[in-house]
């Protein structure tokens, strides 16, 4: 098992709003970039990561305390997957797909200036806060998309597994920055983030054991199928 991880980067580009003291001011903005995933079914190899990364975009309002801190509240649409086949993991062949909505607070830290406004200042900064996300796994099969959760594909509500999981869950995001203080009025941003998960079936994968035989009788043959798309003789001599 890994650990699941949920990753973004975002180009952010905002706009203040209000301007109630001279020490603070209240930001609209909006973010575009990517998102892709570190679990169970993802690359061993860091650079095959590229392969699933996935459009994202989001909106947020941000409150500048001071010079160093800020206070943000955001909404960002993303998605993500991955692919046995696409991974050399053909003998497993499990694959998913699932968006995400996340809406979080966050507070940033601003590390210290370079320069100012007239010769566009840079500021690097810090974040960290907590989100509430919502996710639906799905996996191909036959040429259709199957939401898994309610299959139960690792024998979730039977006797002896666990109950369903569930598809709202809290997160921790993490991440760094830069703003570019364009002029007065304009601050554009760039940022990586991580997202603690504390859920591991994000993309429906954990490391519990399951037995096919279970999973056919309790859940059916969808559900069987979809927990071990590989078995090619699903009789109990195999």
């Amino acid at each position: 098992m890994k650990r699941t991880l949920l990753i973004t980067v975002f180009l952010a580009f905002a706009l203040p709003i209000l301007r109630p003291l001279q020490a603070q001011s209240t930001e609209l903005g909006i973010l575009a970039g990517g998102s892709l995933y570190s679990g169970d079914l993802s690359p061993k190899e860091f650079g095959l990561y590229l392969e699933d990364v996935s459009p994202a975009f989001g909106f947020f309002g941000r409150f500048n305390i001071n010079q160093a801190l800020a206070l943000r509240l955001g909404l960002s649409l993303g998605k993500v997957s991955a692919n046995d086949l696409n991974h050399g993991r053909a003998d497993r062949g499990l694959n998913f797909r699932s968006n995400i909505t996340e809406f979080a607070l966050t507070g940033e830290v601003n590390l210290f200036k370079l320069g100012s406004y007239q010769d566009r200042g840079v500021m690097p900064f810090i974040f960290a806060g907590v989100g509430v996300f919502h996710f639906n796994p799905e996996a191909e099969f036959d040429g259709d998309y199957i939401e898994l959760q309610p299959l139960g594909t690792e024998g979730q509500g039977l006797t002896g597994y666990e109950a369903p999981y569930q598809l709202t869950e809290l997160a921790v995001p993490v991440g760094l920055g830069v703003k570019f203080l364009l002029n007065e009025t304009i601050t554009l941003g760039l940022e990586f983030g991580g997202r603690k998960l504390f859920t591991d079936y994000l993309d429906d994968v954990s490391n519990t054991q399951v037995n096919y035989f279970d999973v056919l009788e309790g859940s059916g043959e969808l559900a069987a199928r979809l927990s071990n798309p590989t078995l090619k003789d699903p009789s109990p001599d195999t």
